[in-house]
Order: C-alpha cells, then structure tokens, then sequence
C-alpha cells in the first residue's frame, strides 16, 4: 500500500483504488462515488493508505485531472548486518508459550558483541526470539504477542540488569546486528539500568523495560519501504511520527497494558522544551517512563548511526546528548545516563564485533 492525501483523493468523483486507514482497516472500496459526506470522513484521518494500483476510470469520473505520480526515487539502503536466525525448523517459534531459552543457538550467524557484559548465548537468544516475534506479528494480533514480550521482558531484567552490576561502558550493554531486530531490545536494556539507576521500584522497572520492548509497536503498521525511504516529504514525515499515535492505542486499546506502558510509545518523542511530538507535551507533563526511554532511544539510534550524526564510539555519542542537552531530554534522565558509566568509552564499534 502507499500513502495517499486527501488532495489527492478529491480529484476523483469514483475512487480508481481501495482507501485504508492507518491500521489497514478499509473505509472505501474502488468504484465508489466520493461524495461530500464520504471526503469530510477522510479529511479527519490523520494518515490513509491506497493500493499500489490504480485501477482505469472513466475521463468524466475525475473532477480535475489528477497530477501524475512522480517516479518514486528508491530509498539507499542502511547498511546492515545479515544474521540468520532461523536454524532448522524445529528452532523457529511457532508457539508463545515458548521462552527466550528454548532458543537453539547452534548455526547462528551475525554479530556478537565480544565486549560486552551480556553473556553471548544470551545476546543471540534474546535476539532470535525477538526477530520471531516481528515475524509473527505480521499475522497474529499484538495481544497474543505479550506473553512473548513479557518473557524477553524478564530475561532482560533478570539476566542482564540485575546480573550486570560490573558494568561500567555503555558499549558492555549493546547488541550488535540489525537495527529492526536490535533496536528496541538496547532501548530496553539501557532504560532498565537507568531506571534501576534512578532508584525506581521494581515494578517500575519491569514497566520501563516492557515500554522500550514496545516503543516503536506503531512502526508494525507503517510501510517497510516508507520507514527505509530518504528524502521524505512533510507527509510522509507526519506519517511516520503517527507511529506514536497508533503505538498508544496498540498497547492501551489492544493489548490492554496499563496507560503509563501506553504513554511511552506515545511520548518518547515528545521533548523537554516543548518541541517534539505528537502533542508538544514538556517537562513533567511526560511520564517518566517515557523520558527514560527518551533518552535511550536518542542514543541507540546515533550508536547505530540511525541519525545525522557520524560518530566511531560511545564517547562521541554522549557528547552529543550533552550537546541536546535539557531542551531535549529530562534533565533527571539524562544525568543519570551520563553519569551512569564511564564518559571514556572510547571502544570503536567495529573492534566490538566478534
């Protein structure tokens, strides 16, 4: 499916393709009339979505002639690191009773971090369970998914926050591999130590890592080849920043967790002074939990060159967050990541890689 705008939709009397909302739910079937109660149903959803195809209509069935498609520039591709997760048959999940443990590590191949504090059967473990858990998401509803996320949840919590007490550099607590399959386990990692950190309670801390885990849900709900694109236009941007949106009613509405799990997904991009989004909420208007996962969110993605900045190390990476500083992060959140482990981790990423 492609994004579609409302200008684009009122150029038409009968719709030449299907139109969707932001959860593939079909609101217009092709052939129908567009009439003004239908257009004024569309102009208040945030994002919708058309088939690939357009199906031929009659010239008279257009109100104007729509402007033609520009050819669509193909996105560059990030660079990646292939791993292979699914070993035999009988290794692949196929039941959420399973847990994290009941991975077979055996043929593994991708990337383990050799210097970090995170036993490395652990790290491919946690790893392929996850990657089965985006697959599977692609067909089963995310409430049947949560037995699966709790139990990353837990091996998270007991195996790595409070079995880590040595560690002293960020890098001892990075997985390394591909960003979609690495992203939100070191955005859980990290906001567990530094809710741990921050003397949360332990039921706070199971919350704030479950919330990492589920950060970036609404991202299931947006194009893969929107999310890889470059060069995007302020549509598109908005499309993908509803992420937050969709991410709230995922976990409030369909997996029925508790609003503060629910309020991360919707502010862990909302900024200290106002400036982010969806809603431009600041300072103590954003739940902690959220200005936890802030904070690490911010830095798994430029440690994974996910942003504008090109740094080699954590060093460089914790200068530039000092750099954002308060108008970006919660002050409380961010010094207590700073301050958490060594300022001098000048590890490279590429001497990390086993």
């Amino acid at each position: 499916m492609k994004l579609v705008s409302t200008e684009e939709i009122i150029n038409y009397k009968i719709l030449p393709f299907n139109i969707y909302s932001e959860f593939g739910e079909k609101l217009f079937s092709a052939g129908e009339v567009l009439t003004p109660g239908k257009l004024l149903q569309l102009r208040h959803m945030t994002v919708l979505y058309r088939d690939d195809e357009i199906q031929a209509v009659p010239a008279e069935a257009r109100v104007v002639e729509a402007k033609p498609v520009e050819k669509e520039v193909k996105p560059e591709k990030p660079k990646v690191v292939v791993e292979v997760f699914d070993m035999n048959p009988s290794s692949k999940i196929t039941k959420t009773k399973l847990s994290v443990d009941d991975i077979d590590i055996m043929s593994y191949k991708g990337p383990v971090n050799k210097r970090a504090k995170i036993d490395p059967q652990t790290q491919i473990k946690i790893k392929a369970f996850y990657n089965n858990i985006l697959e599977m998401m692609e067909e089963k509803p995310p409430l049947e998914m949560l037995g699966m996320f709790a139990n990353v949840r837990d091996k998270i919590i007991q195996d790595i926050i409070f079995e880590n007490n040595d560690v002293f550099l960020f890098s001892q607590l990075k997985l390394l591999g591909e960003y979609k399959k690495c992203h939100a386990l070191n955005t859980a990692i990290l906001s567990g130590a530094v809710a741990k950190k921050m003397g949360l309670n332990e039921d706070l801390i199971n919350d704030v890592v479950l919330a990492g885990l589920l950060h970036d849900i609404g991202k299931t709900k947006i194009p893969q080849d929107l999310l890889l694109k470059s060069n995007l236009s302020s549509y598109e941007h908005k499309a993908i920043q509803n992420h937050t949106r969709i991410g709230y009613k995922i976990i409030k509405h369909e997996m029925d967790l508790p609003e503060n799990i629910a309020r991360v997904a919707l502010e862990h991009h909302e900024n200290n002074d106002g400036s982010g989004y969806p809603i431009g909420k600041s300072g103590d208007s954003i739940n902690v939990e959220a200005q936890i996962v802030n904070v690490c969110n911010c830095f798994d993605n430029i440690t994974s060159n996910r942003t504008e900045y090109n740094i080699k190390n954590t060093k460089e990476a914790l200068r530039i967050m000092l750099q954002l500083g308060t108008r970006k992060f919660s002050a409380e959140a961010l010094y207590t990541f700073i301050h958490m482990f060594s300022y001098n981790d000048t590890v490279n990423f590429e001497e990390m890689l086993l």
